[in-house]
């Protein structure tokens, strides 16, 4: 199977056209200001796949950087390879490398008070393709833990800036 060819670091901005026969993805929220300094230290660390449920390389996230992701799905342990694109203050992207069940990109950026995860995928082998409802249906509950992370992370700096406030409509501020 001929895998299409794509710009690396393509993720690191808005998606635009895609190559042939690849997938984009994007999930972001809006970042206040009073947290957009603890949600940037997360997201350009490793810590932010930890928090999504990934094992992860040593160190921090380095452009050139190549390591595993490991994940448990259905009681099975899957190693995926990884090399990381770019990494800068904004975040950082990764690109799967042979032997991963996925062929592309992923980033994480936070701009202009908005966090984004971007991905440009498709299965990485026949087999794999064979399970494309799986994997589609993994992704998006991952990109759902990559929000849910950046919430916390919003919801604990709320907390650590106004102590028993609750943003529940109908609570004053």
């Amino acid at each position: 199977m001929t895998l299409p060819r794509y710009e690396r670091g393509l993720t690191r901005h808005p998606l635009g056209d895609l190559p042939k026969g690849m997938r984009g993805a994007e999930r972001s929220v809006a970042v206040p200001e009073y947290a957009q300094t603890a949600v940037g230290a997360l997201i350009t660390s490793w810590e932010f796949k930890r928090r999504a449920g990934f094992e992860t390389p040593g160190g921090e996230p380095v452009a050139g950087q190549e390591g595993r992701l490991g994940t448990t799905v259905l009681g099975m342990h899957f190693a995926e390879p990884i090399r990381v694109v770019w990494a800068d203050e904004h975040g950082f992207g990764y690109e799967t490398r042979p032997g991963h069940p996925i062929y592309g990109e992923e980033s994480f950026v936070l701009e202009d008070g908005r966090f984004t995860a971007r991905s440009i995928s498709r299965p990485s082998t026949l087999r794999w393709r064979l399970l494309t409802p799986v994997l589609r249906a993994m992704q998006r509950g991952v990109f759902r833990r990559y929000i849910s992370s950046v919430e916390s992370e919003i919801d604990r700096c709320r907390q650590v800036r106004e102590p028993g406030v609750s943003d529940r409509p109908g609570n004053a501020k």
